[in-house]
C-alpha cells in the first residue's frame, strides 16, 4: 500500500506540474491511483467524472500539505520562543 500511495502522490505532483496534459487518457492504473488518494484525502468520488475527481483530489492535496506546514510551523516557532510543553500539546481541534 505505501508504494501505492507513493505513487499517487507523484501521480498528483505529475499532474499539478502539467506533465498530464487536460484530454489525455488516463489508465486503469491511473484512475486507481485517484481514488486511492479521494480515499485518503476524504474526497467524495461518488458520482464524478475522472476528470473532476482529479481537480478534487489536487485541491484536497494542496489543502493538507498547507494545513501541515502552518502547523509544523506553529510548533517550531513556539518551541524557539520557549514553549516546548504548548508545541508538544498541538493546537486546538489538532491530534497529533
Amino acid at each position: 500500500m505505501r508504494s501505492q500511495m507513493k505513487l499517487a502522490y507523484g501521480l498528483i505532483s505529475d499532474f499539478r506540474q502539467g506533465l498530464l496534459p487536460a484530454g489525455s487518457r488516463v489508465t486503469d492504473d491511473q484512475s486507481q491511483l485517484i481514488r486511492l488518494l479521494s480515499d485518503d484525502l476524504a474526497v467524495k468520488s461518488d458520482r464524478i467524472n475522472l476528470e473532476q475527481l482529479i481537480q478534487l483530489v489536487s485541491r484536497a492535496d494542496s489543502y493538507w500539505n498547507k494545513r501541515t506546514m502552518a502547523a509544523l510551523d506553529r510548533f517550531y516557532a513556539l518551541r524557539e520562543a520557549g514553549n516546548a510543553a504548548e508545541a508538544e500539546k498541538g493546537a486546538p481541534g489538532v491530534h497529533w
